[in-house]
């Protein structure tokens, strides 16, 4: 009811606007043709101020007034003359503020929407991450969550489910302090504890930390649970305990289940080690098929079409920005049997891109597929040394780390296409580098990629207007 007294009144107000010229006391106005006149007469006093002034001479003086006399009596008889009244109409007023007021009311009443609630600035933003989050867009979904946490600080599920998407991302430093939160609200629940361990351990470049190897070995003595016995392992093997190591992997496979997720990853490490320690594989995992037993003897099959450890680093050499060139060759020095050369390989590729966490969480898989992570050499992270060198860098290594930043953003898209605003930042970053080819491929990636959604295609093409062609 409020609402329609307010439009009502809006409404009463706009018609009394438009009727007001009928409100007004009689007045008298002067016509068109008294105007015109009073323009030449105008004209003739100042034909005579420069007369006196002795700008013109008499001869000249009286021509002009002459013309301009015939000019006003011309004019006066093709207008209209006379003089125009206006009168006060209240009831031509009353009908005119009823007839605006009704149709406003009337128009707002079928095309209007008066049930809808006004929506503040933040509302609509949280409407469009709810669009975004709906199409697919896992960030969008993760600022949700953020806002649900902020909002329901209390809500196990809310910080469950954030932490599980910033580990889907692949941030798993935002996902263990996520799992943080939600292992505070569970109590002792050993599913909860045993996740946020593991996001610790994958923070930590995937060397078991000493707070998240308590949780293992706790929930592994009392729970038997297979993630805790997994990395209780592991961090035997990353303290040198290989052979027990090995053994608690070995005992993890006889007691699960050949289809259970986890036993890809727990054989992957049985071969590896068994490899390390060499050994017999068998003696682990009785079923080993004849690929893992080559595997764990270090005899791969080999590929004619595989590039040379040569071609790789030449070619790395000339394009040290390919992050699947470091992997290709680590890969291929781990299968010549030198684990030294392929952990360097990862290492020094790590360097190229110190800024892409993208391409440091790929290495940081590469490196637990080789097995590469079994031994313990030392945490992938900066050093406090390399954060305080990191303020004294040269223009150029600014420049490089930029491009490390760039590079790793292209990749993040390649595996995951579907973030229109990552495109936007891809496009704009080759662009303030230089790099208008790239440019120009990154946008045209974005447009395929969006071809069926108009909306956020347009969106992108607005945002790098300018910056690359046929755009």
């Amino acid at each position: 009811m409020e609402f329609w007294l307010i439009v009502t009144g809006l409404a009463a107000v706009s018609g009394l606007w438009m009727a007001w010229p009928y409100l007004r006391s009689r007045s008298v106005e002067m016509t068109g043709s008294d105007g015109a006149i009073s323009i030449y007469r105008d004209q003739i006093d100042e034909l005579e101020r420069d007369r006196r002034a002795g700008q013109i001479s008499d001869s000249e003086c009286e021509a002009a007034r002459v013309e301009i006399e015939r000019r006003a009596l011309v004019a006066a008889r093709r207008l209209d003359s006379g003089f125009v009244s206006s009168q006060r109409s209240l009831l031509s007023a009353a009908g005119l503020v009823i007839v605006a007021g009704a149709a406003a009311v009337a128009l707002y009443s079928s095309t209007g929407t008066p049930q809808q609630q006004d929506m503040p600035l933040a509302a609509r933003k949280t409407e469009e991450l709810i669009r975004r989050a709906d199409a697919g867009d896992i960030n969008s979904r993760i600022q949700l969550l953020i806002q649900q946490t902020q909002e329901e600080p209390e809500s196990f599920e809310a910080w469950w489910v954030l932490a599980r998407s910033y580990a889907a991302i692949g941030d798993h430093a935002s996902s263990a302090d996520a799992y943080r939160h939600a292992a505070e609200l569970a109590g002792d629940r050993p599913a909860v504890l045993s996740a946020y361990a593991e996001a610790m351990t994958l923070a930590n470049g995937n060397k078991v930390p000493s707070a998240a190897r308590v949780i293992f070995e706790q929930l592994a003595i009392e729970n038997a649970d297979p993630r805790a016995r997994y990395y209780a392992a592991l961090a035997k093997a990353q303290a040198q305990d290989f052979q027990g190591a090995i053994e608690d992997w070995a005992l993890l496979a006889r007691d699960s289940n050949p289809q259970a997720p986890w036993m890809p990853l727990v054989e992957r490490d049985i071969i590896n080690m068994a490899r390390f320690l060499k050994v017999d594989v068998t003696a682990y995992l009785p079923n080993a098929s004849a690929e893992q037993i080559a595997a764990a003897s270090n005899t791969p099959e080999t590929d004619e079409n595989t590039p040379t450890l040569a071609a790789l680093e030449a070619s790395l050499e000339a394009d040290p920005k390919d992050y699947k060139g470091w992997i290709a060759l680590a890969e291929a020095r781990s299968a010549a049997g030198d684990a030294e050369g392929a952990t360097a390989a990862l290492d020094e590729g790590r360097a190229h891109f110190a800024a892409a966490p993208f391409v440091l969480d790929q290495f940081a898989q590469t490196e637990r597929a080789l097995g590469l992570d079994l031994v313990e050499s030392g945490l992938r992270g900066p050093s406090d040394e390399d954060i305080a060198a990191a303020a004294e860098l040269s223009q150029t290594e600014r420049d490089d780390m930029i491009a490390g930043m760039v590079a790793g953003l292209a990749a993040r898209l390649e595996a995951e296409p579907n973030d229109p605003d990552g495109w936007v930042m891809l496009v704009r970053s080759y662009a303030t580098l230089g790099e208008m080819d790239k440019a120009q491929d990154a946008y045209r990636q974005a447009s395929a990629t969006f071809k069926d959604d108009a909306q956020v295609l347009q969106a992108i093409r607005s945002q790098t207007s300018g910056l690359v062609t046929g755009n």
